[in-house]
């Protein structure tokens, strides 16, 4: 089935794919409430690139006043946050733009989030913080246009913030900031530089596969899978190919869809120990890189569950194998042709010291260890993760 058809299907929201995203944003401009835009963007990419300006003359055309908010870092911070939401207060908008990858969408999101439900920045970091409180609450939702093909965020719950106080990424799982409108156009990705453009494929890759794993959560959407498959089966055709020539708009169009796909699957079937065990691990190696790196040593932890090991062979036709250990070693051989480390110890700023501080702070998210595929005993946890991070730092696996 064509990712199109399967898109069609998502519950509630709109993704609206296009090659031309200005025509699009054209036609969904008149839709939004009457006053002004208040638009998130990052530093610079936009400006280089011309579309900051695309974008201004599509909203004055549209006879909209735009207000741009354009200071938000590569993982944005608690700081940042806090500040566009003072703007969001001066700004008091009709509506909220957000254009970029996938962190200034999640910090528009809980910006905006901040703003609509009048609670702390601090309060929100966790599950439906509001939504419990407020079940019938209908919040403004940011309207998300991104620039990368990675993290989906255009399609997820959920918003990633640093604390830096801390050293580690929070984050916020809010039905209420799903977009309910998203604008996916392939010629905005094709700015993206090669590193950029692997990192979030492999960001977009390690969202589906670890969905699909997730066999204990297949009953929250019975579409997660068939999203989750499609979307493994575009980014293996396309990421090779969009690697070795970004300017090739049918790989970027494929990847695209294949991040959203991801981000449908992750709203519904969760992230498990690759995603648990990066987040302290944010300036020292990308983010997409550092998960698939971590996929392997998991999942063959994962096997131990004769569900995943079963789940496990279905992907066969994608990373050809007779066992799961040989489907797994030919992921891993995909990620080799990639040119994505082997092992960590090749990674500047991964370090013995790093891993043995991670284990032991993962350690203490009880929900992300027993949703886990094979889930992980809280009181094992440490020489578990221990033990996944010491073979993904070696580059190689044992057995369990």
């Amino acid at each position: 089935m064509a990712a199109e058809d399967l898109l069609l299907q998502a519950p509630g929201e709109r993704i609206l794919f296009a090659d031309d995203w200005r025509k699009e944003l054209a036609g969904v401009l008149p839709l939004l409430p009457d006053g002004t835009l208040a638009v998130f963007t990052g530093r610079r990419s936009l400006d280089a690139g011309g579309v900051w300006a695309e974008f201004a003359a599509t909203a004055a055309a549209a006879g909209r006043k735009v207000v741009r908010f354009s200071e938000i870092e590569a993982e944005p911070c608690t700081d940042t946050v806090e500040r566009m939401v003072e703007f969001l207060a001066l700004v008091s908008p009709a509506a909220v733009i957000a254009i970029g990858g996938g962190s200034v969408m999640d910090a528009a999101k809980a910006a905006l989030l901040v703003r609509e439900s009048g609670m702390p920045l601090g309060e929100l970091f966790g599950v439906n913080r509001y939504s419990t409180a407020h079940p019938e609450a209908k919040p403004l939702r940011v309207l998300c246009i991104p620039t990368t093909s990675g993290t989906g965020s255009e399609a997820t719950p959920y918003s990633n913030i640093v604390d830096r106080k801390l050293g580690v990424k929070k984050l916020i799982s809010e039905s209420l900031i799903v977009p309910e409108t998203a604008i996916v156009s392939p010629r905005l990705a094709a700015a993206m530089p090669k590193a950029l453009t692997l990192a979030t494929g492999c960001d977009a890759l390690a969202h589906s596969i670890e969905g699909f794993l997730n066999t204990g959560a297949d009953a929250n959407e019975p579409r997660a899978n068939a999203w989750a498959m499609e979307s493994i089966r575009l980014i293996c055709e396309a990421l090779p190919a969009v690697v070795a020539d970004g300017s090739n708009l049918g790989a970027r169009g494929a990847m695209a869809r294949a991040a959203t796909l991801g981000g449908m699957v992750i709203r519904f079937k969760s992230t498990g120990l690759p995603h648990l065990c990066s987040f302290s691990w944010f300036g020292r190696l990308a983010h997409g890189i550092a998960v698939a790196m971590l996929l392997p040593a998991s999942w063959n932890y994962y096997l131990g569950n004769p569900a995943v090991a079963a789940r496990t062979m279905e992907l066969a036709p994608v990373f050809p194998g007779r066992t799961p250990q040989e489907v797994i070693a030919s992921f891993r051989a995909f990620l080799d042709r990639l040119g994505v480390p082997k092992a960590l110890r090749e990674c500047p700023g991964i370090t013995p010291e790093l891993l043995a501080s991670t284990a032991a702070s993962a350690g203490e998210n009880r929900m992300k260890l027993e949703l886990a595929p094979r889930p992980v005993p809280v009181a094992e946890s440490r020489g578990i993760l221990s033990a996944l991070l010491k073979q993904t730092y070696e580059g190689t696996l044992q057995s369990w």
